[in-house]
């Protein structure tokens, strides 16, 4: 069988955002998901992915009307990603026993932001296509079973880029020698 499954989790950066004047800044948030994926030949991998990233408002500044440091931007996305394992020599150490590996992947955001302060109640929803690029290391633990670091950039609607460093745990169903 060649049907994986991982969890994930670790931390999102969101960039700094400024849109038609108004702009805001976030503090460092959390993502937590997982994915199901199939192995085919030549290290190729596809899966279907959820995750969920939060973080809090550091400032947000509205429409000339002041500014706040109340709310946070939410994102959900399910995302079709295409790895592929980068094949690497070997060398004959099993402490080195590191797979490396890239990504890219597609699909839709749901998005929520809320902030306030005495003046304004901000609060908007939006639904976007997304898209987002990956790479990073695998190693197996034990039997079946592989931890991973990743880096993902995550872009979600027009303005809004997610960084986020996770840390994943994969359960290989059957005998799989690939890093999912």
């Amino acid at each position: 069988m060649n049907f994986y499954a991982e969890v994930l989790a670790g931390p999102n950066f969101v960039q700094k955002i400024v849109v038609d004047g108004n702009s805001s800044t976030y503090q460092t948030g959390y993502i937590v998901g997982g994915a199901v994926g199939w192995f085919w030949t030549m290290g190729l991998s596809l899966e279907a992915e959820y995750a969920y990233r939060r973080n809090s408002i550091s400032t947000i500044y509205f429409f000339g009307q002041g500014s706040s440091n109340n709310g946070y931007f939410q994102t959900s996305s399910w995302m079709a990603n295409l790895l592929w394992n980068l094949p690497l020599p070997s060398c004959n150490c099993s402490f080195f026993n590191i797979e490396p590996y890239v990504g890219a992947g597609i699909g839709c955001d749901f998005q929520k932001m809320k902030s306030s302060n005495s003046q304004i109640l901000f609060r908007q929803k939006w639904t976007h296509l997304s898209w987002q690029v990956m790479v990073g290391l695998a190693r197996p633990i034990f039997s079946n079973t592989a931890i991973s670091l990743d880096y993902t950039f995550h872009q979600g609607g027009c303005h809004f880029y997610n960084h986020s460093l996770e840390v994943g745990l994969t359960y290989k169903f059957g005998v799989c020698r690939n890093r999912r």
